[in-house]
């Protein structure tokens, strides 16, 4: 009873209850990358948090009447950082010689700041002239916080500075199985698993002071065959002229990579594989869209040959909206850089804004062979999440990055923060203004298997026409009975491949039909001549009749898929009569007894 008493004490109105903070982040790490900037990094741990409190401690200035005495000052907030973010990039008022301290913890709306968990780390800035960030002072053009391998495989790493000599190359943390050699920089070793690896690495100069920056290792899998996840998949017999799709999604699988997604447009479809491991936060953040439809019935914003495809900013506005009226698609949030991975040719990015840690919905899909060059060190670098998986994608892709473009910019309404002046169109020309089916849109983007599917053979294309359409399979049958081997293979972002046969019966299961069109005759109680005529999706075979309820009678054999009737029929009698006819097929199925009744006078 006692216990009792006191849970309901604590459920009155006016009791204190503090929530569980988020959890601390862990390898909390001050650098300094060059005399004028301080950085922070560190290990996300949280799994609920809102976002990223940043705060930096600011020294009061030394007593001069005890100036051996501890200095004192006070903390200040710093920046407030993104949900999941590992990494502040702050500058300094100053290049001269300083110590820095920073504190980080995770927060969630809502909670009181005097419960959360911070951990702190200092760093002592030096001066120099060395850098770790920028290429010749070119500030557009950032050395990347990240780079990739693949598992299993050896790799090679040179760390770039810039400026003077330095006394010795230098890392921290870094990963089972790869080294740094001193004198030269490079990094190199086998990392054995997928992930996400982070260290520190940086320089020496002049007796021990150091400039280092946060690297991140992105490893993706090792290469591996696709299986086929559904060995017993079948396939029942189908009707004679049987034309439609069959959803082949989870008929294959590949190990490597357990996401992809599938885009349907205006012009064809496209897989993409995601590289959920060596990219977490961005795969999760691309996903949510995915799983809430918000990509779909959207438009493709940006078309440059050579260079990109761009979606993911816009639909319409509402339905059956003008196409010039767009409409945002609502952001979920905003997501922590994950640069590291290379924007080649095929690849699947985030957009940014502008900022390193800023992308949202948006996504581009590199065409041209010169990205890397270009997107590996924007803005630290765009984050690569995915790639097109096969040549048939890669040419749907090709086909709308060329499409012509217009610039509708003045036109279009209801959107901000999307690029309107390279949007592509179905037409020949770009029209001075849309038309309802100008715009090529992405009707959906779906969650599927990262695997190309193809029709590798078909052992009796006479009886079924086998297609894929991304991970949908077209079968049409010209009407013909019989059986194919339908040969699947299914071939992933490693260019390896698994075929899977697929057995395809064709049958008639259709029952023909029957139709009286004359009955003429001279003598009114004689004999009458009857014509119809009987079709069926596959052969027909046979017919019969009787008159007025006697015995059955043989019509005749039938042939092909339509056949006229002709019998002179009798005897008939004054007043009402009653034909009946039925055909039979080849298969036995039967049409049903047409019955036709009428009068003599």
């Amino acid at each position: 009873m006692r216990k009792t008493l006191l849970l309901l004490l604590s459920l009155l109105p006016g009791t204190l209850v503090h929530a569980v903070p988020p959890a601390a982040p862990t390898g909390v790490i001050a650098y300094a990358p060059n005399q004028d900037r301080a950085h922070l990094s560190w290990i996300d741990n949280a799994n609920d948090e809102t976002s990223y409190l940043i705060d930096i401690w600011v020294a009061d200035p030394p007593d001069p009447e005890n100036p051996e005495a501890p200095p004192t000052g006070t903390w200040s907030r710093l920046e407030v950082l993104p949900e999941n973010s590992e990494v502040y990039r702050g500058g300094t008022d100053s290049s001269d010689e300083q110590v820095i301290r920073y504190r980080v913890a995770p927060f969630k709306t809502g909670e009181d700041e005097q419960m959360l968990n911070w951990e702190e780390a200092e760093v002592t800035k030096p001066s120099g002239v060395l850098d770790l960030l920028y290429t010749n002072g070119n500030t557009n053009a950032e050395v990347p916080e990240g780079s990739e391998a693949r598992a299993g495989a050896a790799f090679t790493l040179q760390l770039e500075v810039y400026g003077d000599t330095p006394d010795q190359f230098v890392a921290q943390g870094l990963p089972n199985g790869v080294n740094l050699v001193p004198s030269t920089g490079v990094v190199s070793g086998v990392i054995a698993d997928e992930g996400v690896y982070r260290f520190i690495y940086g320089v020496e100069f002049d007796g021990g002071k150091r400039f280092e920056q946060v690297h991140y290792l992105r490893v993706q899998p090792a290469a591996g065959i696709p299986v086929i996840a559904n060995p017993s998949f079948s396939l029942p017999a189908q009707d004679a002229g049987v034309n439609g799709f069959l959803d082949i999604t989870g008929l294959f699988r590949d190990p490597s990579r357990p996401d992809g997604a599938w885009f349907d447009t205006s012009l064809g479809s496209f897989i993409v594989a995601l590289f959920d491991q060596a990219t977490p936060k961005t795969v999760d953040n691309f996903l949510d869209y995915v799983t809430s439809d918000s990509y779909n019935d959207s438009y493709l914003h940006r078309a440059q040959s050579g260079f990109v495809i761009q979606g993911g900013g816009a639909g319409p506005a509402f339905t059956n909206a003008s196409p010039t009226q767009w409409a945002n698609i609502p952001k979920i949030r905003t997501v922590p850089n994950e640069a590291g991975i290379s924007n080649r040719r095929g690849t699947i990015a985030m957009a940014k804004s502008g900022t390193t840690d800023s992308a949202t919905s948006e996504w581009f899909v590199s065409v041209g062979g010169n990205n890397p060059l270009i997107l590996d060190r924007q803005v630290s670098g765009f984050t690569a999440f995915g790639e097109v998986v096969g040549s048939d994608g890669m040419a749907v892709v090709d086909t709308l990055s060329q499409r012509p473009t217009g610039n509708y910019s003045g036109q279009i309404t209801g959107t901000t923060g999307t690029l309107l002046t390279q949007i592509p169109v179905l037409d020949n020309s770009a029209p001075s203004t849309p038309g309802p089916n100008s715009l090529v849109r992405i009707f959906s983007i779906t969650e599927v298997e990262p695997v190309s599917i193809v029709v590798a053979s078909n052992s009796n294309p006479s009886v079924i026409q086998a297609e894929v359409y991304g991970q949908a399979l077209y079968l049409n049958s010209p009407g013909r009975i019989g059986t194919s081997d339908v040969t699947l293979r299914a071939t992933n972002l490693d260019g390896l491949s698994v075929d899977f046969v697929l057995p395809v019966t064709i049958d008639d299961f259709t029952t023909p039909g029957v139709q009286l069109t004359s009955i003429k005759g001279t003598r009114p109680l004689g004999m009458l001549l009857v014509r119809g005529r009987a079709t069926d999706n596959g052969y027909l075979g046979s017919w019969r009749y009787r008159v007025n309820r006697g015995r059955w009678q043989k019509g005749g054999k039938l042939s092909g898929k339509s056949a006229n009737l002709k019998k002179k029929m009798g005897p008939f009698r004054r007043g009402g009569n009653i034909i009946e006819i039925e055909v039979m097929d080849q298969k036995g199925n039967r049409s049903g007894i047409l019955k036709q009744r009428f009068k003599l006078g």
